[in-house]
């Protein structure tokens, strides 16, 4: 496995036409968005605003319950990634979920939703031995772990 999966770790912002806003009390914060995804070449993608290069056709792009943005992909190490934007305009570095996915462009990487708590999802995908898994976000109080943790790798039930 490479060390070096994703590139380009800083957020770089393209514009009122790259955010939207959000309302916070008095203030109004900048959310990032993500951009499009452009190809580099060699099968592998980046998004024009987040960077970072990852096997094309394996991104998600989720708009979260408070308006902010996360995407899933898969690295060029087929391990899942994840990157959000925050409250106050920041954007998370990329953050690795373990995992070993395979083959991007046929819903490789795709998203579950638990129950009826918008913060409580799964991610998906396929692994190496062609069988689809699932990694749990878990959203606090009754839905298994701590807010904002993720579940081990487990085959699918979803």
């Amino acid at each position: 496995m490479s060390s070096a999966v994703l590139a380009g770790g800083g957020a770089v912002l393209a514009g009122p036409a790259a955010q939207a806003t959000e309302r916070s009390g008095d203030r109004v914060a900048a959310v990032p968005d993500p951009g499009v995804t452009k190809s580099v070449g060699g099968g592998n993608c980046t998004y024009t605003n987040w960077g970072g290069t990852f096997l094309c056709k394996s991104q998600v792009r989720h708009k979260l319950p408070n308006g902010h943005w996360q995407v899933f992909v898969i690295g060029t190490n087929k391990q899942a990634y994840s990157r959000w934007s925050s409250p106050g305009g920041g954007v998370s570095r990329w953050t690795p979920l373990g995992g070993q996915c395979i083959k991007p462009g046929q819903r490789s990487i795709d998203m579950a939703w638990v129950g009826t708590n918008k913060w409580n999802f799964a991610i998906t995908c396929i692994g190496t031995n062609n069988k689809r898994y699932y990694s749990e976000r878990f959203a606090g109080h009754d839905t298994g772990g701590r807010d904002g943790h993720w579940s081990k790798w487990r085959l699918n039930k979803y």
